[in-house]
């Protein structure tokens, strides 16, 4: 068997960890880079021995078997909608959107086209988690807290509430896909922010929030986060079940069950060169072990979203799990007015190539084609540039994103 193709959009923090571990996986080839930077894109290729090319288009025109898409939250939608267009099997790192209406409209496209979806939800790969789903097998969950208490990442979109979505959205989803595959779905939220955002240039998120949480199997839960200290504190969530206690977290699992008491050992590394080596194994037809596509992504998506309108609109928000069917018949529904799906929902045969100019004309300015202006500032290894914008026709006739934008990918440091 050949290499596996692999495209990457994006060359921040995060599309740097999973080019390095794309790298060290058995006859797998980075292809192409891209990124809203050039030289971001151009460092990244140049490490992995790669290309740079200009634009989403250039990459599918590699004819990748897969892609992967690293960008900020505020940027997902086009990229995503571009390589799913073209029939490609993709790789979206998390969160998938900073609202519900991009993310349907994603996980209708990717329902129609049949595609191979994988999410970056990486700590479903923990040996803790795997061992807590052992030790829970068959035990009521009571109670759950879960807790994300960290720093404000080093870049420029963070802070802001509609480019992030928040640090619920951002950074605690992690935690929210943890509880909801340990501790089963929640049906209700109760939210409430502090009001006052962290003391950084620009923030208008909340610098604190705390959740209360109602689950379908009876169970009641909570959630803080916080992102006002300089380092960070704790990321993870306890578990009580019926005669057992369980604590998890990246680094390991405690588990207390009477008298007895003892610890799982966790590498975070070896999670996220699980997550990686999953998506290519399915890719290739050789494995099924990918534990987050899209559809359950958006499940994440949508407990992660409700704690945030819950916190701002001061009241409790009903959760549906879904698939929800419906929401997604309406999303196929609109695209399919727009010409870009067929109506039935039909699948596309083959991968054929995308040119730039039928990209351009098809689908929206995408990652990379986008014009940036401002000032640009190093954060470690990535770019983050001040003020950038993408023009160009929206996808699903969304307006064009202007604003502060990352090295393309986000440089994520914490997750």
């Amino acid at each position: 068997m050949g290499a596996t193709r692999v495209g990457m959009i994006g060359a921040g923090g995060v599309a740097q960890r999973h080019a390095r571990v794309l790298s060290g996986l058995p006859n797998v080839q980075l292809v192409a880079v891209t990124d809203v930077l050039p030289a971001a894109a151009s460092r990244l290729a140049e490490e992995h021995g790669t290309r740079a090319v200009p634009d989403v288009a250039a990459v599918l025109a590699e004819r990748p078997d897969a892609v992967y898409v690293c960008v900020p939250p505020f940027a997902h939608g086009p990229a995503e909608d571009a390589v799913l267009t073209a029939g490609v099997p993709l790789f979206v790192e998390k969160p998938i959107a900073i609202n519900m209406d991009i993310a349907h409209e994603i996980a209708a496209l990717v329902s129609a086209q049949g595609v191979r979806t994988a999410v970056g939800h990486h700590w479903r790969y923990l040996a803790a988690a795997d061992r807590a789903r052992e030790l829970l097998a068959g035990r009521q969950v009571r109670l759950v807290a879960g807790a994300w208490l960290d720093k404000v990442p080093p870049v420029a979109w963070w802070p802001r509430r509609d480019r992030s979505g928040g640090p619920v959205v951002e950074q605690a989803a992690h935690v929210l896909d943890l509880i909801r595959y340990l501790a089963g779905e929640v049906i209700e939220v109760a939210a409430a922010g502090n009001g006052t955002p962290p003391p950084v240039d620009g923030a208008d998120v909340d610098g604190a929030t705390a959740a209360t949480l109602r689950f379908a199997n009876g169970a009641v839960g909570t959630l803080a986060a916080t992102c006002v200290l300089g380092w960070k504190h704790r990321a993870g969530l306890e578990i009580y079940a019926d005669g057992l206690a369980l604590s998890i977290g990246e680094e390991g699992l405690t588990a207390r069950e009477g008298d007895r008491e003892w610890t799982v050992e966790s590498d975070p590394e070896d999670a996220r060169v699980a997550v990686d080596r999953a998506f290519i194994e399915a890719v290739r037809g050789e494995g099924e072990d990918i534990r987050v596509p899209y559809a359950e992504a958006l499940r994440t998506h949508r407990l992660a979203l409700a704690v945030a309108e819950s916190a701002a609109r001061g009241r409790p928000v009903t959760v549906d799990p879904g698939p929800a069917d419906g929401e997604l018949g309406a999303a196929r529904e609109s695209i399919a007015a727009r010409g870009r799906m067929p109506a039935g929902g039909g699948t596309v045969a083959g991968r054929a190539a995308v040119t730039r100019e039928a990209a351009v004309a098809r689908e929206a300015t995408v990652a990379g084609e986008a014009g940036v202006a401002g000032e640009a500032t190093v954060v470690g290894e990535a770019a983050v540039v001040g003020e950038a914008a993408v023009v160009g026709e929206a996808v699903a006739g969304r307006a064009s994103v202007a604003g502060s934008a990352g090295s393309g990918s986000s440089v994520k440091p914490h997750v």
